[in-house]
């Protein structure tokens, strides 16, 4: 199987019709079907559906197209770093995490960006889970990840301080007058909420533990992996946000952070694999890292 006729096989897929593929791959569209039968035959699954005005991917389909563009991703970002080499001598890195870790990533790329200046960072925003999945995949170099997450089979830095989950609110919410909030307070009202804290395990959610260890039983009107979508929701007055107190505040909302009690805590970490080498940028922040972590955890 060829990473060319892979490559094929996405554009087909996101084109939805083979005719259309092959003008934008510059290919003969016979030349295209033809490519496309052989690489069914030799799968020995059907991966398309003919239909009048183009075709739609089978089950079996999908779950090459989910394959192909992971290999698809790797090519380019092999392509992308080894080209990258040849002018940067420590290329570029991909960092991946909730954007509420954000600030610890800033802090570990600011600092490699001070000693080499044409240095590329590559930052994608997701939740911890996911951000782990790319890093599995050759994805990402570094994945920032909250202490909530299971993170045995990987290395790991603290890169950030305690910070104490709050609810954020509008300042005209009756509960914007509290001191703190109990789950008592927060257990009916419309919340909004990160997936990962939804998704995470029991014994590593003190969220969860807060609740009384059940989830399904609150009312969560909104998730997102991004604070900033839920800050915005909270500015419409969508329901409450419980995130940590150290995400960056976003638009023009006049909005107030009051924090839960008993006191709940997490912090940043940063993941990378065990066994895999770094790239020369990822090996050079890991070092940075290394000298200011217990500084950035006020330590």
């Amino acid at each position: 199987m060829e990473l060319r006729v892979l490559k094929y096989f996405l554009v087909v897929s996101q084109e939805g019709n083979i005719t259309t593929a092959a003008a934008r791959l510059h290919i003969g569209q016979p030349t295209l079907s033809r490519q496309l039968k052989e690489l069914e035959r030799e799968l020995g699954q059907q991966l398309f559906t003919r239909e009048a005005h183009g075709i739609r991917l089978t089950a079996e389909g999908e779950l090459l197209r989910q394959y192909a563009q992971e290999m698809a991703d790797i090519s380019t970002r092999i392509d992308h770093d080894f080209a990258s080499l040849r002018t940067r001598p420590l290329g570029d890195i991909y960092v991946g995490g909730i954007d509420a870790n954000l600030a610890s990533g800033i802090r570990i790329m600011s600092a490699l960006r001070a000693e080499q200046p044409d240095l590329i960072i590559h930052y994608r925003s997701c939740c911890s889970t996911d951000a782990l999945a790319l890093l599995d995949r050759g994805l990402l170099d570094f994945a920032i990840v909250s202490n909530q997450t299971r993170t045995a089979q990987y290395e790991t830095l603290r890169v950030s301080p305690a910070c104490r989950w709050v609810a954020i609110m509008r300042r005209d919410n009756p509960l914007a007058q509290k001191q703190s909030l109990t789950a008592a307070d927060v257990q009916d009202i419309p919340l909004l909420m990160y997936d990962q804290a939804l998704k995470a395990p029991l014994e590593l959610n003190n969220l969860a533990q807060w609740f009384g260890g059940d989830f399904s039983h609150l009312n969560v009107v909104g998730t997102s992996n991004l604070t900033a979508a839920l800050y915005f929701f909270a500015g419409e007055g969508m329901g409450v946000l419980l995130t940590w107190e150290n995400i960056t505040h976003v638009g023009d909302y006049e909005m107030v952070a009051v924090p839960l009690e008993p006191a709940v805590t997490a912090w940043a970490l940063l993941a990378w694999h065990k066994e895999r080498p770094l790239s020369p940028a990822a090996a050079r922040a890991l070092e940075l890292t290394r000298a200011k972590a217990r500084e950035w955890c006020g330590k």
